[in-house]
């Protein structure tokens, strides 16, 4: 018997083995033929399982003496054995078309797209137009929140949740020093408001972990998928996870990653620079960002501080936050130079996430920004293509192969799924 194995490249990845013992040319009458359809990630699979072939009654006599003799020199048994491998990997690839002030186009169909893997053109396999269904992770940093900026978080996620439709699903991690999954997916709006009126504020800042969470959970979710990141992008001592594992992640199971970026710079930095002025008069205090952050235009002054000698968010020489209450003698000058990296790296991060998964990066400043993110996120999904295609690419290659999407009508542009990369993990 042959098998299906199922893993997930892309969105959903297929791969079909199909077992022919005798001829390599299949005759008409199959016999023995079994179907076994599994579906994964949305995708119906079909493989034809245990079938055995006749020899053509017109096969040639030079043919058949030519076969005989290959299987005199390598066994008649072992050219039976041996199986005749399909693969065919199912690469979905979320695309949104605009038109030059923005406005979201709605109106085009399969035949209006190409789409090309390499530079090599494929035949479209999937196509689901827009206003469809969706299943989406949002992910919140509570890490370090002061009240007021908790409260905003809450109030601009339950303003995305009433914007989703009836069939629309959604599932709410949070993360400090935790991973916290709050609700999982559900389109009913009033437990998904209820679970993020829970959310609390920790110490601690999980970002690659609470990443790795959410595309994990996406990885059999079937149709079109998103995560929103509400965060600054700054990651405090994840272990089992890392930007660039998070990132090849992405690039496998293809959901979009929009990612709502709020400030917290401004509140480090004055923080920090505040405690090297006072440094001269109190050499042996810790040198970091203590207390909880607030919206920008609360104040530099940090709210729920700690007591002294608790853990503080160190700015460490190398731009890695760390935590710590270790001494060290700073300067404003290499305290700016260390952040610039620390801050750098995250950026660098949050954009790559959302440039090679088809999402979008939005910056928060307010609770006026945050509520407008959220809205675009929800308005741009509903307003998603979805297109699929049969690549031929090794299942397990562990390569990046680029995709490109394009549309016959002029003047418009395209944002989708720049690639993906295919799993060395064995299956």
């Amino acid at each position: 018997m042959s098998s299906i194995i199922t893993t997930a490249v892309g969105v959903s990845i297929c791969t079909q083995e199909t077992r022919v013992r005798g001829w390599s040319m299949l005759s008409s009458t199959i016999s023995r033929l079994a179907i076994i359809i599994t579906f994964v990630g949305g995708t119906g699979c079909i493989a034809l399982v245990g079938a055995t072939a006749r020899t053509p009654d017109n096969f040639s006599g030079s043919a058949r003496a030519q076969d005989k003799s290959a299987q005199k020199a390598k066994g008649r048994q072992e050219a039976q054995d041996e199986p005749l491998n399909l693969s065919a990997t199912l690469v979905q690839v979320p695309t949104v078309v605009t038109e030059r002030g923005g406005k979201f186009v709605a109106d085009l169909t399969q035949a209006d797209f190409t789409l090309l893997e390499d530079g090599k053109r494929q035949d479209i396999g999937l196509f689901k137009a827009v206003k469809q269904p969706f299943s989406v992770v949002i992910v919140i940093d509570t890490s370090n929140s002061a009240e007021d900026r908790l409260k905003a978080m809450q109030e601009s996620a339950i303003e995305f949740v009433k914007q989703l439709g009836p069939e629309d699903r959604a599932m709410l991690i949070t993360f400090d020093n935790e991973i916290h999954e709050l609700a999982d997916f559900t389109s009913d709006h009033e437990e998904l408001e209820a679970a993020i009126k829970t959310a609390e504020a920790g110490f601690g800042k999980l970002l690659y972990e609470a990443v790795n969470r959410a595309l994990e959970k996406l990885k059999e979710v079937e149709g079109r998928r998103a995560i929103i990141l509400f965060t600054d992008g700054v990651d405090l001592d994840s272990i089992e996870a890392s930007s660039d594992s998070t990132a090849k992640l992405a690039e496998q199971v293809g959901a979009a990653i929009y990612t709502v970026k709020f400030e917290t710079r401004w509140w480090i930095e004055s923080q920090a620079l505040k405690q090297i002025a006072e440094m001269n008069k109190r050499p042996d205090r810790p040198y970091g960002a203590e207390g909880r952050i607030p919206l920008p235009g609360s104040g530099p002054s940090p709210t729920g501080m700690p007591n002294p000698g608790s853990p503080k968010i160190q700015v460490e020489t190398s731009g890695i936050p760390t935590i710590s209450i270790k001494e060290e003698k700073p300067t404003a000058e290499s305290t700016k130079e260390n952040l610039d990296k620390m801050y750098g790296k995250a950026d660098t991060y949050l954009a790559g996430l959302s440039d090679h998964t088809g999402g979008r990066v939005f910056s928060s400043q307010t609770l006026t920004d945050t509520r407008a993110a959220f809205a675009s996120i929800a308005d741009e999904l509903h307003n998603q293509y979805l297109i699929g295609y049969y690549t031929t690419a090794k299942r397990a290659d562990g390569k990046y192969h680029k995709i490109k999407v394009e549309v016959a009508r002029k003047g418009l542009s395209v944002r989708s799924r720049q690639g993906f990369r295919t799993d060395k993990e064995p299956l």
